[in-house]
């Protein structure tokens, strides 16, 4: 049996857990910070990412033959006024994790994020020069630069981008524009801001596949290019509600605190062809969520 060592009970963590329990082949630890009440048969170890000693001591206790790392703390505007914490949990965080890898020779994923790019063009490569205007994108830079300063080769960085699926941990846009629709509720959704989202039950897919077949660097890994607009009038379309509660808002009128890239969308053919996958459109992604919620 190989262990694997799910870093971070967030949405993406709790998805990735719940993969792990149904494969035969390995031995599933939890490192998190609290106890949410989930998987209660599954080794659990509540350990901070930003206690350099206490993290790595708990990852060479259990030496993983693979270790995902899904902690960040990913709300973009607390991210500008708590900076210090910000930089701990996702810059200085992943670095931890990735020395104490390298020294027992674990296999490593890192979560990182499309909001490293300034939006400026959109369609971004893997190879395309990282330009990050707000302090969320630039704790998840510093991340992803610390962990290649390592040298390491087995290391994998993979960005997402608005990660959705139905979530007992965490309520994602998607639930958002659900629940609210759902309730005959009218919502405003930005128009100008263009991403790609990521089905995390296909980006857990790809996870695992990424340490069965060795596949280490940088991936993009995000799906259809929409605006926040078009993706909620999918929402409606496919779940069958009522399109006309869909109200379009430019990005100005947001009280945000941070600045927000306009086009971070991330072109994924590499991570296609690499885990030989055609990765669904939104429509298709929200027909098996129906399908799941029946």
């Amino acid at each position: 049996m190989e262990k694997v060592a799910v870093i971070g009970l967030g949405m993406i963590g709790y998805e990735l857990v719940k993969k792990y329990l149904e494969l035969d082949d390995y031995d599933v630890y939890i490192i998190t910070r609290s106890d949410k009440g989930f998987f209660n048969d599954v080794k659990k170890y509540f350990v901070d990412i930003t206690n350099e000693y206490k993290i790595k001591e708990i990852i060479k206790k259990i030496n993983p033959d693979y270790v995902i790392n899904t902690a960040a703390m990913t709300n973009v505007d607390l991210c500008e006024t708590e900076r210090d914490l910000a930089y701990k949990i996702n810059a200085l965080g992943a670095k931890y994790i990735g020395e104490i890898c390298k020294e027992i020779g674990s296999f490593l994923c890192h979560i990182s994020t499309d909001y490293v790019f300034d939006g400026n063009k959109g369609n971004y490569t893997e190879k395309d020069p990282i330009n990050p205007i707000n302090y969320y994108g630039y704790t998840k830079a510093e991340g992803e630069r610390l962990l290649n300063e390592l040298d390491y080769e087995l290391i994998s960085i993979v960005r997402i981008s608005v990660p959705y699926c139905i979530s007992p941990v965490k309520v994602n846009f998607f639930m958002w524009v659900l629940e609210r629709l759902k309730n005959n509720e009218p919502i405003s959704v930005i128009i100008d801001q263009w991403n790609t989202p990521t089905y995390v039950n296909e980006l857990v897919e790809g996870i695992v596949k990424i340490y069965e077949q060795n596949i280490n660097g940088l991936l993009h890994f995000g799906g259809e290019k929409v605006s926040r607009y078009d993706f909620a009038l999918k929402v409606a379309e496919v779940f069958g509600f009522d399109k006309s509660l869909i109200k379009p808002i430019k990005s100005f009128e947001m009280n945000w605190k941070a600045k927000r890239p306009k086009d971070t969308s991330l072109n994924s053919k590499k991570a296609e062809k690499l885990l030989n996958i055609k990765l669904k459109t939104i429509k298709e992604a929200l027909k098996e969520i129906e399908k799941i919620l029946k």
